[in-house]
């Protein structure tokens, strides 16, 4: 009799930890009075526990396919349209956003009309691996490998082989939006700012010194006195920020495209991208593109190490943030904390760290 009991306590015990599990389990398939869209919001709110994505102290991603695993990933990347969206949503309601974009202003917009797709590149988010690969599909080119073609003849000579919305009839446009496939990769704005600034700066670029650094050094270095030659190659960092952040260069003469906002570029709330990729999880989204298109045995993109040689921008991040004082940390947030907000990065750990909390901005 008591060997009886026992079991069938044991029997009532499993049934009753069966039962938990899967009301649990149907709680997070499928909660009650939820829609797909909150189950997003949910599954993000696992993510980040899950991985620790989200942090500030972000882990490395190159990895992050494998930790995750493909279904997650897939929910990441589902994630990313539905802030957007909704964040584009919230600032067409508060009529922050233009009802309309001419077609005039979609020139960042590269378009492949075999492969029905639509890219906008951002400069210094992989954007000339980016553009190796859109140069490769015209077909015009003798490889197929990325790497063979040469990065300053992809954004000069090379470019002439490829096709910008801006240049197609305007009453094309609305057409081709629709039913193209609209890419758009961006990367957390003020790691953004930092890489333009090492590039254009700090490297060989004579257009940029002449163009911008000698403008810099004029206006913005101290004791500087008008009998000097300038050079324009050996702008601080300093001196970059105070440009960026100046009344007269936001309101006057405008931002070049290294430093633009994703809004000017690519217009985000005004086209609707199905593919929103980040340079953090770079290998991962592009590959995942390439199988889209079919194109995954025609061509590799390039890794991150073979086509850069130079330590990592996000590690260099508090070496030079750190020099900045925090009235103009407190400008570089207004300036792009839309930016932040539109694709869902957290409130930068430098701003933490040498400016103030965010609920203290």
């Amino acid at each position: 009799m008591r060997v009886r009991m026992k079991k069938l306590r044991n029997f009532v015990l499993t049934a009753f930890v069966s039962i938990a599990v899967l009301f649990l389990y149907s709680m997070w398939s499928n909660p009650i009075g939820q829609s797909s869209k909150s189950k997003l919001v949910a599954r993000k709110d696992f993510l980040r526990k899950k991985t620790g994505i989200y942090s500030r102290n972000d882990q490395p991603l190159g990895s992050l396919l494998k930790e995750m695993g493909e279904k997650d990933f897939e929910y990441l990347r589902k994630e990313r349209l539905y802030n957007l969206r909704k964040k584009c949503e919230k600032a067409q309601e508060a009529k922050l956003v233009k009802k309309n974009v001419p077609a005039k202003k979609l020139g960042h917009i590269i378009v492949n009309d075999q492969y029905k797709v639509l890219y906008c590149y951002i400069p210094k988010v992989a954007c000339t691996n980016m553009k190796r690969v859109f140069l490769i599909l015209t077909g015009k080119m003798n490889s197929t490998n990325p790497l063979a073609l040469k990065s300053g003849d992809v954004h000069m000579k090379l470019d002439k082989h490829l096709k910008y919305l801006d240049s197609y009839p305007e009453e094309e446009v609305p057409e081709i939006l629709r039913t193209y496939k609209k890419l758009i990769f961006v990367r957390e704005p003020l790691e953004r700012l930092l890489s333009a600034y090492r590039n254009k700066f700090t490297e060989k670029s004579p257009y940029f010194h002449k163009r911008f650094g000698r403008r810099i050094i004029r206006r913005f270095r101290n004791g500087y006195n008008g009998s000097q030659e300038i050079l324009g190659n050996d702008v601080t960092f300093l001196e970059f920020v105070k440009y960026i952040t100046h009344p007269n260069t936001i309101e006057n003469e405008g931002y070049n495209e290294h430093w633009a906002h994703y809004s000017a570029l690519c217009h985000p709330c005004h086209v609707q991208y199905d593919f929103v990729g980040k340079y953090e999880t770079i290998d991962e989204d592009v590959n995942f593109v390439l199988k889209d298109l079919k194109i995954d045995q025609l061509i590799a993109f390039p890794r991150r190490n073979a086509t850069y040689r130079k330590s990592k921008t996000k590690d260099q991040l508090e070496s030079f943030y750190s020099t900045i004082p925090k009235d103009l940390l407190g400008k570089l947030w207004k300036i792009y904390h839309t930016d932040y907000r539109l694709f869902d990065y957290p409130y930068p750990a430098v701003l933490e760290k040498f400016l103030a909390p965010e609920e203290d901005v």
